[in-house]
């Protein structure tokens, strides 16, 4: 039967394969329903796995089982220390899940694969110029990024849902080559959001698990420190000074502001209603669908603007969390997407125009498409296609 038949490895490689992802010889072990003397015995050469087990094996640490034959470990190897991602907001977890790392590794190797492709379609990417200093003025950095994203009043007012700003503002960051990624299977407790602040195909990565108002708001969040190059992983957009960091909170304000500018939420109808006859949730929901954001986003602008205290902020926004805790529960499950969009938000239009343009264009074949693509079968390529254009 092919399990007993040997797979003759390269040990090195195997050891390699596994380290990538930080995964320890008792977690592949138990996996594989083998004693961890053995795996350590695969990796010192002493001896080989079967071909069924080196087949999981290739399986388990996500890297293509012709790997396991080279000589010598691959020249381009993902290593999860090449970037700082645990700059920031990370309190509550120690160590990164497997799905964390996987993710990490996967949007750097996308990434790489973005250089190649335009690098063969003889195609320049926007070089990202524009850093701001984190001593700018609030307003004025606010202000900025609007101006980057082309987010005037009238834009805004039409969007009437999150949804729609949140489509919007990806959009604007991927005609300037920025890598908007959405994780899937990362829970956000661990991951809200990350960035990566490179000169050419910055990345940004939202977690797919949030509502699109929170999305949204990380979208900008993660936009700010890549304006101030201080890229990191965040989890933490609490808005407590004793819960968030100081280039949190700063990240937070800023993001806050470009969404709902000060002068903008004074001149709104809503907000002289509030000034009238006092705060109400009726008033803040349509100041919320005003600025396409959710309430907490302008529950924290009164608060900013000193509409209301403290006391009154923690006690709304307590109930707001307990209200969305009760809807989420009820909804239980985020329900089916169709394979194209299923894979297409996962990683964005750019990319994946990118790979379906050298698919056209026969630098790519149907399989290596598909891969690329997160394993997106080839009878679902017109549907992706039309989902980005």
């Amino acid at each position: 039967m092919a399990r007993g038949i040997p797979a003759i490895v390269t040990p090195e490689v195997l050891q390699w394969a596994r380290d990538l992802d930080r995964i320890t010889i008792d977690e592949i072990a138990q996996k594989l329903n083998v004693d961890a003397a053995k795996v350590s015995a695969w990796e010192n050469g002493n001896e080989h796995p079967s071909l069924t087990q080196a087949k999981k094996l290739a399986k388990q640490y996500r890297v293509p089982f012709a790997f396991f034959y080279l000589p010598d470990v691959p020249k381009r190897a993902k290593r999860l220390e090449k970037t700082d991602y645990r700059t920031f907001g990370n309190w509550g977890f120690p160590e990164m899940s497997r799905e964390l790392r996987w993710f990490l590794r996967d949007i750097e190797d996308r990434r790489d694969i973005m250089i190649d492709l335009y690098g063969e379609a003889e195609i320049l990417p926007t070089v990202c110029t524009l850093s701001i200093s984190p001593d700018t003025s609030e307003e004025i950095f606010s202000e900025q990024i609007r101006n980057f994203l082309s987010l005037t009043d009238a834009v805004q007012i039409k969007f009437r849902k999150p949804e729609a700003a949140l489509s919007y503002c990806i959009s604007k960051l991927e005609e300037q080559d920025f890598l908007i990624f959405q994780a899937a299977k990362v829970q956000p407790e661990e991951m809200r959001g990350l960035s990566v602040a490179y000169d050419t195909f910055p990345i940004i990565a939202l977690n797919r698990k949030d509502e699109p108002s929170a999305r949204l708001f990380t979208l900008l969040h993660e936009l700010v420190h890549i304006m101030t190059r201080t890229s990191g992983i965040c989890n933490n957009m609490s808005q407590d000074p004793g819960q968030a960091e100081k280039t949190e909170l700063f990240c937070n304000k800023i993001a806050g502001l470009a969404l709902v500018p000060t002068v903008q939420l004074k001149r709104n109808k809503n907000f002289f209603l509030m000034q009238q006859y006092g705060i109400d949730d009726t008033y803040v929901s349509a100041l919320a669908r005003d600025f396409a954001v959710s309430r907490e986003v302008i529950l924290h602008r009164l608060w900013d603007i000193d509409f209301i205290g403290k006391s009154d902020y923690f006690d709304i926004l307590n109930r707001y969390t307990d209200e969305y805790r009760a809807y989420k529960q009820k909804k239980k499950t985020d329900g089916f997407l169709p394979p194209a969009l299923d894979k297409g938000t996962q990683v964005g239009k750019l990319y994946t125009k990118a790979v379906m343009s050298a698919y056209h264009a026969e630098k790519l074949t149907p399989r290596e498409a598909s891969n690329y693509l997160l394993g997106l079968r080839v009878k679902h390529f017109e549907a992706v296609e039309r989902w980005c254009y």
